[in-house]
C-alpha cells in the first residue's frame, strides 16, 4: 500500500480534475453570466467605490454606475447602428468597382504561369481515366420544397434566437448589480469557504483582485491606443466608417489572437470595394501592420509588464481549453480566469502545481539552472546564463564624469563576484552533494568539462585590469578538480577587484610533490579552496605537509576557503585550531 500511495495520489487528482471539467462543460449556462458579471464588477467596482467616498450610498452609487454604463453603450450602439445603415445604403455603389477589380483578378489568375504544363497533365490524365471507367449513370434529380410559413412562425424563429442573448445578458446584468451591492458580504463568504487562515486567504483574494483589475484597466488602455489611431488613419485615408471600424477594432482586441483579424477584414474589404486603385487597401493594410507591430512589441509590454504574471505560453494554452470548454465567451474570459488559478497555485499548497505550470516566475533558481545546463551538456545556454546574470546585475550609470571607467569596472566585478557567490559556488556544492548517489561517471565529467569552459567564458569576457595592489594571491583546490574550480572563481573575483591572484589549473595532488609549489616564492596569501564537508583532517595533512616541502611556506598568510562545510567550522577558533590566518 506504502508503494501504490503515489500512484492512488495521482489517480484521484485526475479524477477530481476530470470531474471539475465535466462540471465547467454541462454548468456553463450558469457559470458563464457568472464568470461575466465577477469580469464586470472587478471592472465597475473602482467606480462605485470612489462615488461611495464622496457620500452616495453603496445602493445609488452602484445604481448610477449601471445607468452611465448602460447608457454609454446605448449611446455607442445607436451610433454604430446608424453608422451601419449609412454603409449598407451606399455598398450597392461600390458594385462596379468590385466586378472590375475582380475580373482584372481573374484575367490575372488564368494568365500564363509555372504550373500551367502540370495542370494540363494532370486534366489529361483524369480525362484518360474518366474515359476508361465510362459514361456515369444518370440520376434524376430531386427537390424537395418547403410550403411558406406563416408570419407569425417566421417572428416566432426570430424571437427563439435572440432570446437567448436578450436572457443570458439580462443575468449578467442582474448578477452585476447583485455582486456590487453585496461586495463585502461576498468576500466574507470567501474568505470562510478558503479556510480558516485568514492572513493567506486574504493575501490571496488582494492579489487576485489586483492582477486581474490591473489586466482589465491595462487590456482597455491597450485597446483605446490601437482603436483611436485606427480611426484617425482610415478617416485620413479615406475609408467609410472609420470610426465605426475603430471602435470595432477596440471591442474585438478584447478577445484574445481571434479579434484583431476579424476586425480588420472590414476595412480591408471596404478599401478594396471603394476606390479604383490599389492605394488604399495598400494604405489601409500598411496602417493595421503598423498599429499591429507597435501595440504587440511596445505598448503591451510596457503597459502589461507583469501584471497577469502568466507565462505566453499558458495564456495560449489557456485560451485553447476555455474556448473548447465555454466557446468564444471563454476566450474573452481565459486569461482572468486562469490568473484566479495561478492565485490559488501560490496560496494553496495542494494546487502549488498550478503556479509552476501557468506562472512566468522561473520555477528554478539560478544554481539549478546553471546545473542542468550543464548537467544536459549544454555550456552555450549556461554561458549566457551567467553572462545575462552578471550584465543585469550591473547598476546602469549615466556616462558622465562623475562616472569614470574606474567606477564601471568596480560595477563589473562586484556583480562577478556577486554570481560566483549566488550562482557558481552554490552550484559547486550541488555538484558536491550529488556526486556519489545520484551523479553517473558521464554526468560528472560533464559537469567537470562544461564548468572550465564556463570559467573560462567569463574570463575572457570579464577580463581582470592591471594589479593595483602589494602582493600575490595565490588559489589552490584541495584535492579535486572542483575545489580547484572554486579557486579559479575566487581568483578571478580577486583579479577584477585589483589583486594580483593566480590560481593553479589542478587541484593539489594526495602526495603534494615539490613541482606543485615551484612558483610560490612571491605569494603572500595563498587561498586553499575546499568543498568537502568535514575538512579537518585533509587541512592538517595538506598543511604540515606543505610546511615540511617549503621553507617560505610558514611566512604564506594561509586563508582557509571552506565552501561546503557546517556553520560551525566558521567560528573565531577554527582557524587557530587547524594552523590558518582566517576561516572562509
Amino acid at each position: 500500500m506504502a508503494a501504490m500511495l503515489p500512484a492512488l495520489r495521482l489517480l484521484v487528482g485526475l479524477l477530481i480534475a476530470a470531474l471539475v471539467i465535466a462540471a465547467l462543460y454541462f454548468g456553463r449556462d450558469i457559470l458563464i453570466p457568472l464568470a461575466l458579471a465577477v469580469l464586470l464588477g472587478f471592472l465597475l467596482d473602482p467606480a462605485v467605490s470612489r462615488i461611495k467616498r464622496w457620500g452616495l450610498p453603496r445602493m445609488a452609487a452602484t445604481l448610477l454606475v449601471v445607468a452611465i454604463a448602460l447608457g454609454g453603450l446605448g449611446g455607442m450602439g445607436a451610433y454604430l447602428t446608424n453608422q451601419v445603415s449609412e454603409l449598407s445604403a451606399d455598398l450597392p455603389t461600390y458594385q462596379s468597382t468590385i466586378r472590375k477589380k475582380l475580373r482584372n483578378l481573374r484575367n490575372l489568375v488564368k494568365g500564363p504561369s509555372m504550373w500551367d504544363g502540370a495542370i494540363k497533365t494532370y486534366d489529361t490524365v483524369e480525362k484518360e481515366i474518366a474515359v476508361a471507367a465510362g459514361p456515369p449513370e444518370r440520376v434524376q434529380k430531386v427537390e424537395i420544397q418547403r410550403p411558406d410559413g406563416r408570419s407569425w412562425e417566421q417572428v416566432l424563429g426570430w424571437l427563439a434566437k435572440i432570446s437567448a442573448p436578450i436572457a443570458t445578458a439580462g443575468i449578467v446584468l442582474l448578477f452585476v448589480i447583485l455582486i456590487l451591492l453585496d461586495r463585502d458580504g461576498l468576500r466574507d463568504r470567501l474568505l470562510r469557504l478558503m479556510g480558516g487562515n485568514l492572513h493567506v486567504a486574504t493575501d490571496a483574494l488582494d492579489e487576485a483582485s489586483e492582477r486581474i483589475g490591473s489586466y482589465l484597466r491595462m487590456q482597455f488602455i491597450v485597446n483605446v491606443t490601437y482603436g483611436f489611431p485606427m480611426a484617425v488613419g482610415l478617416w485620413f485615408i479615406g475609408v467609410p466608417g472609420a470610426v465605426l471600424w475603430g471602435v470595432l477594432a477596440t471591442v474585438m482586441r478584447f478577445v484574445p489572437y481571434v479579434g484583431p483579424m476579424i476586425s480588420a477584414i472590414f476595412p480591408l474589404a471596404l478599401a478594396f470595394a471603394v476606390a479604383p486603385g490599389w492605394e488604399m487597401l495598400l494604405w489601409t493594410l500598411g496602417l493595421i501592420l503598423l498599429l499591429e507591430l507597435l501595440s504587440n512589441n511596445v505598448i503591451e509590454p510596457w503597459l502589461y509588464g507583469s501584471s497577469t504574471g502568466l507565462s505566453t505560453l499558458s495564456i495560449i494554452l489557456a485560451a485553447t481549453f476555455w474556448t473548447a470548454l465555454w466557446g468564444p465567451i471563454g476566450l474573452i474570459l481565459s486569461t482572468p480566469l486562469t490568473v484566479c488559478l495561478l492565485v490559488l497555485g501560490r496560496y494553496i499548497p495542494s494546487l502549488q502545481f498550478m503556479e509552476v505550470l501557468l506562472g512566468s516566475e522561473p520555477v528554478l533558481d539560478l544554481p539549478h539552472r546553471l546545473y542542468q545546463r550543464l548537467l544536459a551538456d549544454d555550456v552555450e545556454e549556461a554561458v549566457d546564463l551567467a553572462v545575462h546574470t552578471i550584465e543585469a546585475a550591473v547598476p546602469e550609470r549615466p556616462q558622465s564624469s562623475q562616472h569614470s571607467p574606474a567606477t564601471r569596472a568596480a560595477d563589473r566585478a562586484t556583480a562577478v563576484q556577486g554570481f560566483y557567490d549566488s550562482g557558481g559556488i552554490s552550484t559547486l556544492r550541488l555538484v558536491s552533494n550529488h556526486y556519489a548517489d545520484v551523479a553517473t561517471a558521464e554526468h560528472r565529467l560533464r559537469l567537470s568539462s562544461g564548468l572550465d569552459e564556463l570559467l573560462e567564458e567569463l574570463y575572457e569576457a570579464f577580463p581582470p585590469p592591471a594589479a593595483t595592489r602589494s602582493g600575490r594571491v595565490h588559489c589552490v583546490g584541495a584535492r579535486w578538480d572542483m575545489d580547484a574550480l572554486a579557486a579559479q572563481m575566487a581568483a578571478h573575483s580577486l583579479a577584477l577587484h585589483g589583486y594580483a591572484a593566480s590560481h593553479a589549473g589542478q587541484p593539489l595532488s594526495s602526495a603534494i610533490e615539490q613541482a606543485e609549489i615551484a612558483g610560490w616564492q612571491d605569494v603572500r596569501w595563498l587561498v586553499l579552496s575546499v568543498l568537502h564537508p568535514q575538512p579537518q583532517a585533509q587541512v592538517r595533512f595538506i598543511l604540515r605537509r606543505l610546511r615540511r616541502l617549503h621553507q617560505q611556506t610558514p611566512r604564506i598568510q594561509v586563508v582557509l576557503a571552506l565552501w561546503n562545510a557546517p556553520s560551525h567550522l566558521l567560528g573565531e577558533g577554527t582557524a587557530q585550531r587547524l594552523g590558518v590566518q582566517a576561516v572562509v
